[in-house]
């Protein structure tokens, strides 16, 4: 999953600040599924070893990205600290730190 523009790193804080886009971000079913797994390995490795994960994701007003920890991925939304949540069609890669 590469991005072609550099997005803005935001705190973890603001992130209900921006309206995700609800639609899907990514163009095949490999990439949608690599990303499944990789949200999933890194809940794993956040929940394990305190481990912080990019997340690069969509939102109305451009392509962001926040470094956390993950609290919890469901098939529908990431949780980060604070119950805030990412919806999963937004997300456009997802990098282990």
């Amino acid at each position: 999953m590469k991005i072609f523009t550099n997005p803005e790193r935001i705190a973890r804080e603001i992130v209900p600040n921006f309206k995700c886009i609800n639609s899907e971000v990514l163009d095949s079913i490999d990439s949608c599924m690599q990303r499944k797994l990789s949200l999933q390995r890194a809940a794993q490795m956040s929940h394990n070893y305190c481990l912080k994960v990019k997340i690069v994701f969509v939102t109305e007003e451009g392509i962001k990205e926040v470094v956390t920890t993950i609290w919890a991925a469901t098939e529908n939304n990431v949780i980060l600290k604070g119950g805030i949540c990412i919806p999963v069609c937004c997300i456009k890669e997802v990098v282990l730190n």
